[in-house]
């Protein structure tokens, strides 16, 4: 039984060390390997203003930064806060 556990333990510890040197292996090879023809080209970038999920903090707050009457106009962050409005009350149930 000690030569069954034994040989699997020299068989792990040689087959871990087989993957770290093929995973070396190929970041070499990787490294210096040119890229294939037509893949360095850039893809042109968009600078529009259109509104998409990078840019809609711009149609809140302006290109210029953050303005209190955009985004949340009636809410206690922007200058239209009503303190009395239904929606400032908690509920009570």
């Amino acid at each position: 039984m000690e030569f069954i556990a034994g040989f699997l333990l020299i068989a792990g510890i040689g087959a871990a060390a087989w993957g770290v040197i093929y995973f070396f292996v190929a970041i070499v090879k990787a490294m210096f390997t040119p890229p294939p023809p037509g893949s360095n080209q850039v893809t042109p970038s968009n600078d529009g203003d259109t509104i998409d999920g990078m840019n809609n903090g711009d149609y809140y707050s302006g290109p210029h930064g953050y303005s209190a009457m955009t985004g949340y106009p009636e809410t206690q962050y922007g200058s239209g806060f009503d303190p009395d409005a239904e929606w400032n009350h908690e509920e009570e149930y």
